[in-house]
């Protein structure tokens, strides 16, 4: 499923070693998903990794080498999912499977997406980082725009407007629906998502009576 590239990317050490780089990556993405970036440390990394900080200081001088990493990171993931989505799904499906990451992101309490975190600390990272948090942001609007207007031209989408604003609008929305899923629950985030999905569909075409001549 697409939707599988969005998610944290680990993989197994290269065979006769560790790939410490990765292992580093890993950790400080799942650090900051539940953290936000000022809320971690080397420190906290060298603990779960069992490793000395200079470890850490040997593939990312500073940390600020390492949220730039990490950014890069979600953007690769998310040019990739869109790239293999792009292959096999109306604009619809690739639309639900992108609100699906967001229930990933609930279902692994995780209750903040990254990009909500970039936007919710952006005055406090550092600026190289805040570069790659607006070509993120930047490719992830694109990408709506296009599904939308592509989804528009099939008619497997619907929606009023134009499709710069809906792509605002949607992911606000989305932003919005799993901020309050942290204090509200799940279900309020789920109230939103079926919103969202029942205003995207294409109203039903009603059915044409085969008429017989007398």
């Amino acid at each position: 499923m697409p939707s599988a590239i969005l998610k944290s990317g680990r993989r197994r050490p290269i065979r006769g070693g560790r790939d410490t780089r990765e292992e580093i990556l890993v950790a400080a993405e799942e650090l900051l998903l539940r953290r936000g970036f000022n809320g971690f440390s080397y420190q906290h990394i060298a603990v779960r990794l069992g490793i000395r900080n200079a470890a850490i200081h040997y593939h990312f001088p500073t940390k600020e080498d390492l949220g730039v990493a990490l950014v890069r990171r979600y953007r690769l993931r998310f040019l990739a999912w869109t790239d293999e989505a792009g292959k096999c799904c109306a604009a619809l499906d690739r639309l639900a499977a992108y609100f699906q990451t967001y229930v990933d992101h609930l279902d692994g309490r995780l209750q903040i997406c990254p990009v909500g975190i970039f936007g919710a600390e952006f005055d406090a990272i550092p600026d190289l980082m805040q570069r790659e948090a607006q070509m993120m942001m930047r490719d992830v609007y694109e990408w709506m725009v296009a599904t939308l207007q592509e989804g528009r031209r099939d008619a497997s989408v619907a929606f009023e407007g134009d499709p710069r604003d809906k792509a605002m609008e949607l992911a606000a929305a989305m932003q919005g629906a799993i901020q309050f899923a942290g204090i509200a629950g799940r279900e309020r985030f789920e109230q939103v998502l079926r919103q969202i999905t029942l205003e995207l569909q294409p109203p039903a075409r009603p059915a044409v009576a085969a008429v017989r001549a007398a």
